[in-house]
C-alpha cells in the first residue's frame, strides 16, 4: 500500500496505523535514504505500543530495544546497519537469535547492508522523499 505525506505527523498516524496489524514476531524491513523518516516511522510504532521514553536513531549504537507495555508486543529491537561495511560485523551482534521472537517486532534500517544474513522481512517498508513529500510504501 502507497501512502503520501507532507509531515511527520502524517507519518505518525500511518504508522500507528501499521501498529494495529502488528501481532508480535514480525521482521520489518526499512528502506530508505538519510531523511527519510524510518526513525520517525519506528517512534510512532513504539509510541503506539506503550513507549514513553525517547527513541532514537541506532545509528551509533546499532542496535536499540524498547520495552513496551502492549499485551502482546513485548519490545522492539530497532537495528540499523547503516555503518556495517561486511556482513561479518553482524556476527557479534546476535542478531539471528531475536529475529521472528513471539512478543519481538524487529524493524531494520538500511537491511540490504546484511547482504542476506538476516531473517526474511515479514513486511518491507519503502521510503522515498519526492519533493516537499514523502512516500511510504508498505509491502
Amino acid at each position: 500500500m502507497m501512502h503520501s505525506t507532507k509531515n511527520e505527523q502524517e507519518t505518525q498516524v500511518i504508522a500507528e496505523e501499521f501498529t494495529k496489524t502488528l501481532k508480535g514476531g514480525e521482521v520489518v524491513y526499512l528502506h530508505g535514504d538519510l531523511g527519510a523518516g524510518k526513525t520517525t516511522f519506528v517512534r510512532a510504532v513504539a509510541r503506539a505500543l506503550g513507549f514513553t521514553e525517547p527513541v532514537r536513531s541506532p545509528t551509533f549504537t546499532i542496535v536499540n530495544r524498547y520495552e513496551v507495555t502492549h499485551s502482546i508486543i513485548r519490545q522492539i529491537i530497532h537495528v540499523d546497519l547503516y555503518r556495517i561495511e561486511d556482513p561479518s560485523e553482524l556476527i557479534p551482534l546476535a542478531l539471528e537469535e531475536e529475529l521472528g521472537r513471539p512478543g519481538v517486532v524487529t524493524f531494520i534500517e538500511w537491511p540490504e547492508r546484511a547482504h542476506g544474513n538476516l531473517a526474511e522481512a515479514s513486511t518491507t517498508i519503502n521510503m522515498k522523499i519526492l519533493g516537499d513529500e514523502h512516500q511510504i510504501e508498505i509491502i
